[in-house]
């Protein structure tokens, strides 16, 4: 039986053009898209929209939400004085993250209600992340593996501020006693984290895996020859460009990767930036002319992705109930805060209560 994997790419604001793509697909389904997938897998902005999803919340407001909140979030520097007040906040962005995480939380809040934990979701969830106080990558999961509950207690919101608090742009955020990263440090696209889920921990055969991985246009990035070759840490870090290098790079070693394990079972949907396009589309550009860029890309990017029959196919698709089990007792996530009596809502105690490692398997 087919397995297929939703896998949404990061990017800041750009995270509006697969939100777009999601509303386009899921009116296309005449269902909650999550419902056509076995794993929805999310980074950084793709991680926002994985929660929600999850949730079935429609895709048409998460994409409202990036629209209306993120000039807040990104606000922007406008004139007088303009290019004088942007060397200013770089100078400042050296010192301290460059926007503040309140209108970040804000937004989220305002999509997902902040009682919802993992245990919450209705659909499987990977989302990678970066344990900073270990100094390990992390793959934050929904109970949907019998040995590996422990993160069903995490609240949503405050897993979607670790999953987005992209270095220099947001200050780390802290998660169960430990300060996080944004995962597209090491998995912007987070296509093979999902794979790896379904195929080591799942035992789902490689043949049957299918992959949908939306990207942001963020899979290439590249400097100008005229520039020259020597970039200090300020050229590196302004304008975002070494965080770009790294997202692109990472992106493409994936693409290889599973078009070589996977074949024509992996499907990306994605935009390659026309020269002058740079401008309109920035990890943190939520301007007008952004905007619409950005929604008219995904438009068209939508409409060539119908077009193949595996794509139109999956939106037919019908995805079995995932079975969940309960967290692990005493695992510090589900701690009440002091002076609350715990509580335990029906949804958190999901499947059979058993507790059984993989055959042959052993956790990352």
């Amino acid at each position: 039986m087919t397995f297929r994997i939703l896998a949404l790419s990061g990017g800041g604001y750009l995270g509006l053009y697969s939100a777009r793509i999601l509303t386009r697909l899921e009116a296309a389904a005449g269902k909650p898209i999550a419902r056509c997938f076995d794993l929805i897998s999310g980074a950084s902005a793709g991680a926002i929209a994985a929660l929600a999803l999850s949730l079935e919340i429609p895709a048409a407001e998460i994409e409202q939400v990036f629209i209306d909140h993120g000039p807040r979030i990104f606000p922007q520097i406008n004139r007088p004085f303009r290019e004088a007040k942007r060397t200013l906040a770089f100078l400042r962005s050296l010192l301290r993250p460059k926007y503040s995480d309140a209108a970040l939380r804000a937004a989220i809040a305002s999509l997902i209600d902040e009682d919802k934990t993992l245990a919450s979701a209705r659909h499987r969830l990977a989302l990678p992340v970066v344990n900073m106080t270990t100094g390990q990558i992390e793959v934050i999961k929904t109970p949907h593996l019998a040995n590996w509950t422990h993160h069903s207690g995490f609240k949503m919101v405050e897993v979607a501020l670790a999953a987005a608090a992209a270095p220099t742009y947001f200050p780390m955020a802290e998660l169960s006693n430990s300060l996080y990263v944004d995962g597209a440090i090491f998995a912007n696209a987070p296509d093979l984290v999902g794979v790896h889920e379904a195929e080591y921990y799942l035992k789902t055969p490689v043949e049957e895996i299918e992959v949908l991985s939306i990207g942001t246009t963020t899979g290439n990035f590249s400097l100008p020859y005229s520039h020259g070759r020597s970039y200090g840490s300020a050229r590196w870090l302004r304008g975002g460009r070494l965080f770009a290098t790294i997202m692109s790079a990472q992106q493409q070693l994936t693409q290889v990767f599973l078009r070589h394990h996977l074949g024509d079972r992996y499907l990306r949907v994605d935009t390659q930036r026309a020269p002058g396009l740079e401008y309109d589309l920035t990890f943190d550009g939520a301007t007008p002319h952004g905007t619409k860029t950005i929604l008219s890309l995904a438009d068209h990017a939508f409409e060539e992705a119908m077009k193949l029959p595996r794509v139109l196919a999956m939106t037919k698709a019908a995805a079995p109930d995932p079975t969940f089990y309960p967290g692990l007792p005493g695992s510090s996530a589900l701690l009440p805060p002091p002076g609350e009596a715990a509580t335990f809502d029906a949804a958190e105690l999901r499947g059979p209560a058993r507790i059984a490692a993989p055959v042959g398997r052993a956790a990352d």
